[in-house]
């Protein structure tokens, strides 16, 4: 079975190893059920006589043993969930435990990467950059209003209830939200947030700066043919359910290149994909549409919850604080 952009040997391995786990504790919980119930065993036995039999006759040529030996089994199988009830075990105490019960814990569902496997995909990239630390500082139990006062201290309670119902919508709502405002208001912050809290859940996350997405695209756009080329990251840009992009504006040298017209690509192609996306922005709303192409820009801002942040520089007053 050939995969496409297969993982890595390690978390392949990881894989391996749940499916053991699996298969340690199904062991352990069918001998803690022979133990307490002795016929339970017999029962178990029988019915694998049963199926050798029906498996003999069947080669003889009598084709109705499969559907006698099927009612035969139904009827013990009838037995040992009485047996189970009537002991205090659940029906399904014997059925696999799964981290994840969607591939059953191989990572791929009809040859396709489970979503287990591309967020665990994403994770080991998260934990060997900046970012994933972070996300154990920045999210919605250490947010704070305290830096805020007066009208600000309002709008942003209000912005911060907007991310939360973000989160508690996701899954059924599609919506693209712009972050803008001046720097170290709170725009990174409250995308980190949204970032773990949909993570826990379980959804593919990815959290690029404006600088770094630019320079997949221009590797896309310039060296795909190169034998080092990461299409990898590139297709994570369009396949992850949220795409964050953070500090748009700074990619500078990029920004008047056909790079630009790749980058409206992915924003286009997820929104024709309900995946949904978070800009945040220092530049203003003018200022982003100026930067890239206005009509289109516009036309995909149709499409986002815009916000401004109009709070004071928090970095600069925690700096001060020190």
């Amino acid at each position: 079975m050939a995969y496409h952009n297969l993982p890595s040997d390690d978390i392949m391995q990881e894989y391996e190893e749940r499916r053991a786990r699996s298969e340690r504790l199904q062991r352990k919980r069918r001998e803690e059920i022979y133990q307490a119930i002795p016929l339970y065993r017999e029962l178990d036995h029988k019915i694998a006589d049963i199926s050798t039999e029906a498996a003999t006759k069947l080669i003889l040529g009598d084709s109705q043993a499969p559907v006698e030996a099927e009612s035969e089994i139904s009827e013990i199988t009838r037995k040992k969930n009485e047996l189970l009830a009537q002991n205090g075990f659940p029906l399904d105490y014997l059925e696999p435990v799964y981290v994840c019960p969607d591939c059953k814990d191989t990572g791929f569902i009809r040859h396709e990467k489970c979503h287990c496997l591309k967020q665990r995909i994403i994770d080991g990239m998260y934990r060997r950059s900046d970012f994933y630390p972070k996300l154990k500082e920045e999210n919605f139990d250490t947010f704070s209003f305290d830096y805020f006062s007066g009208d600000v201290l309002a709008e942003m309670k209000q912005i911060y209830k907007i991310a939360r119902s973000f989160v508690d919508r996701f899954a059924n709502d599609y919506t693209n939200m712009l972050f803008y405002g001046s720097v170290g208001n709170g725009k990174t912050f409250l995308s980190n947030c949204i970032a773990k809290a949909l993570m826990d859940q379980g959804y593919s996350v990815i959290y690029v700066t404006a600088l770094r997405l630019f320079d997949i695209l221009n590797s896309h756009v310039f060296r795909s043919r190169d034998p080092d080329y990461d299409a990898e990251s590139y297709n994570n840009l369009f396949q992850c359910s949220l795409l964050i992009i953070d500090d748009l504006g700074t990619e500078g040298v990029y920004s008047a290149t056909m790079v630009t017209s790749s980058f409206l690509e992915i924003l286009d192609e997820r929104d024709m994909a309900h995946r949904s996306t978070l800009i945040s922005s220092n530049l203003s709303f003018d200022a982003l549409k100026e930067a890239y192409e206005e009509r289109s820009f516009s036309r995909l801002l149709g499409n986002y919850e815009v916000i401004r942040f109009n709070g004071p520089d928090i970095r600069l007053m925690k700096r001060r604080q020190v």
